[in-house]
């Protein structure tokens, strides 16, 4: 019962340590409870962490020669200090009883490694080590039990002390891709003005910070030193001990190390079992800069024993103050997740927050669907999608419309030509830009969907007409060289013959074109699918006009029927000679008709030697306006006026 009452008066000092502080004692104290065990702690600058407390001391302390007890008068309250430096995987620093009398420094190192796949340490993994040194330089003089009625001094010693703790997060991860979860479990209790980094807009109330490793961490390990001990607890769980207590010789041992965590945003709760040491305690992290941390000590005393020390437990207060030495503003642990209104952690143009709870993209990745276009650049410019790496679907990704083929990444057919821009590039080697690749008056999407002609080759049969040609105007079929199959090419027979291509025998005479010697003109198969025809000098030969520019020698494609039929009739009667004699109306200077009257004349005659008859078979006469055949006075007349006239000037049989 006595126990238990002291228990409870000793909770109460907890509180009156407070207005206690204020007390100056040279007793020397305890400082362990300023460097509880904080494992996943690693943080992302230089940090100088400065610290100061005070504790309650034991009510009375045993002492071994005449085992009894005495009560400790002379101390009302304990203080001590605190210093360190951290960054990263690192904390060194001291710990005082007496400053600058008892100075003990200490080392920990929290570090991060990779084992395969598996990542051990820091405040990203589940699994983390712990290695520390403290009291390092210790004396025997330091005694932390030293005060009255301890008259074995030299017994209970601090001393350097080695120990590891493994530790293992048993918490769930934050569902970042929840935002709005995220943001309401952030509140406006856990905005930390201390931790912003950049500009934020009116009204925020800052960067918001949410702990990532909530839940309970479990740790075990080892301790020497200090942490290998006699209490009632240690003394039975004691390996490789050779140490005398009376002599302060041999080797401590090592005792076993335990510890449960229990965190809750910037709250964690703790119980630390290290070696005659049974410590709980309460941290508020992280309060604009500062660290409040306050519990009991020794909590194994309350059990009866017969060494080491009081008998009771001690309550603690002790604060920690961070100040930043890096380049960034603030500082946080790497389990804190951020909110930076205007933090743009991927440099792509889109902030955060934008990133997450707008556009559901990866902040941390500045292209998020990996197309070659950064996240920013999809929305605010090219209006892609950025979650999507071919926004339209047309077998190209964004980035690769954009930068390589200038196609618009929003239209799976840029050029509107029936193809899409990835059937363009990659099946059919076409233009995505241009409708008509092969130039042939034919859409790309028309010669591969509807006529199967070659998009790339202007004329894909090879009969010398384009693939528009055949399909517009001559309606010949563009995968076929000889439409009709006449044994002419279509190109053939519209650019030379001047046949139909779909009619394999043109002028209906029963021979085939190909066959034909006049193609045009209807005759018989023993003159060669010509017309029978006397010549007589002087005979003018009856021809479709041939027609001429306007006040001009230059041949109109309406005469090539008419001349055609002459170069056949030429050719196949070669004794024959002509006159091809020019006539004009009277319109205009009589000089200048006589002139463009043998001009014409001379035209007609150079079209014949092009197309094989000899140049000494032709004469050539220009008659001007002088010869008129019906009346200038109509537009009828001057029409018929205008005229080639093709006379027989010799024959023979």
């Amino acid at each position: 019962m006595q126990s238990r009452f002291l228990s409870i008066g000793f909770l109460a000092a907890l509180l009156a340590s407070q207005f206690a502080a204020l007390i100056v004692c040279d007793q020397p104290a305890r400082a362990q409870f300023l460097a509880l065990r904080s494992p996943f702690e690693r943080f992302t600058d230089y940090r100088l962490i400065i610290g100061w407390g005070s504790s309650t001391p034991p009510n009375s302390q045993w002492d071994e020669f005449t085992h009894s007890t005495a009560a400790v008068t002379a101390k009302q309250i304990n203080f001590n200090q605190y210093a360190s430096i951290e960054y990263g995987q690192f904390r060194v620093g001291f710990m005082a009883y007496k400053f600058p009398t008892s100075i003990l420094p200490f080392v920990v190192w929290n570090p991060q490694f990779q084992i395969e796949r598996f990542g051990v340490g820091g405040d990203s993994n589940r699994l983390a080590f712990s290695f520390r040194a403290e009291n390092l330089f210790a004396k025997s003089d330091a005694n932390e039990y030293l005060g009255n009625g301890q008259s074995d001094k030299s017994r209970y010693p601090d001393r350097n002390s080695l120990s590891f703790l493994l530790t293992y997060w048993l918490g769930h991860n934050l569902d970042t891709s929840d935002y709005a979860h995220f943001l309401r479990e952030a509140s406006a209790e856990d905005m930390r003005e201390d931790v912003v980094t950049g500009p934020i807009l009116p009204g925020s109330g800052g960067e918001v910070r949410y702990s990532t490793r909530n839940g309970f961490s479990v740790g075990i390990g080892l301790g020497s030193g200090k942490y290998s001990g006699s209490g009632p607890i240690s003394r039975y769980l004691n390996f490789f001990s050779n140490y005398n207590v009376y002599t302060d010789k041999g080797f401590p041992g090592f005792n076993p190390l335990a510890l449960i965590r229990y965190r809750l945003r910037n709250l964690i709760a703790q119980l630390d079992i290290a070696g005659d040491d049974v410590n709980i305690g309460i941290v508020l992290r992280n309060l604009r800069h500062l660290d409040i941390e306050t519990g009991l000590l020794r909590l194994e005393h309350i059990f009866p024993r017969s060494s080491r020390g009081p008998h009771r437990p001690e309550a603690f207060l002790s604060m920690r103050y961070a100040i930043s030495l890096g380049k960034e503003s603030g500082f946080f642990e790497y389990g804190d997740a951020i909110l930076n209104q205007l933090a743009d952690s991927d440099g792509d143009g889109l902030t955060d927050l934008e990133e997450i709870m707008i556009y559901h993209t990866d902040p941390n990745n500045p292209d998020t669907d990996g197309d070659g276009l950064s996240d920013g650049d999809e929305v605010r410019i090219y209006g892609t999608n950025p979650l999507n790496p071919d926004t339209d679907g047309d077998g190209l990704n964004d980035g690769d419309e954009v930068h390589k083929y200038h196609t618009n990444p929003r239209l799976a057919d840029t050029d509107g030509d029936g193809l899409t821009d990835g059937e363009e590039i990659l099946k059919y080697h076409t233009d995505p830009l241009l409708r008509d690749t092969d130039g042939d008056g034919l859409t790309d999407g028309d010669e591969v969907q509807k006529y199967h002609t070659d998009p790339t080759k202007p004329d894909t049969d090879g009969d010398g007409l384009t693939d528009g040609e055949e399909v517009l105007t001559y309606h010949t079929n563009p995968l076929l060289p000889d439409t009709d199959g006449d044994g002419l090419t279509d190109g053939n027979e519209v650019k030379v013959l001047h046949t139909n291509p779909l009619n394999k025998d043109t002028d209906g005479d029963g021979i085939p074109d190909n066959e034909d010697a006049c193609p045009l003109e209807p005759g018989p198969k023993e003159n060669n699918g010509c017309p029978l025809v006397a010549f007589k000098i002087g005979q003018r030969i009856d021809l479709p006009r041939v027609e001429f520019e306007t006040g001009k020698a230059a041949l109109l494609d309406q005469s090539f029927p008419a001349l055609n039929q002459l170069q056949g009739l030429l050719t196949k009667y070669p004794t024959v000679r002509i006159s091809i004699q020019g006539h004009t109306d009277n319109t205009g200077d009589s000089v200048q008709n006589q002139r463009l009257s043998v001009a014409r004349a001379t035209s007609v005659k150079s079209w014949l030697v092009e197309h094989g008859i000899p140049s000494s078979r032709m004469e050539t006469n220009g008659y001007g306006q002088t010869r008129p055949i019906t009346t200038n006075s109509t537009d009828v007349g001057r029409e018929i006026n205008r005229r080639i006239e093709f006379i027989i000037i010799e024959y023979k049989e």
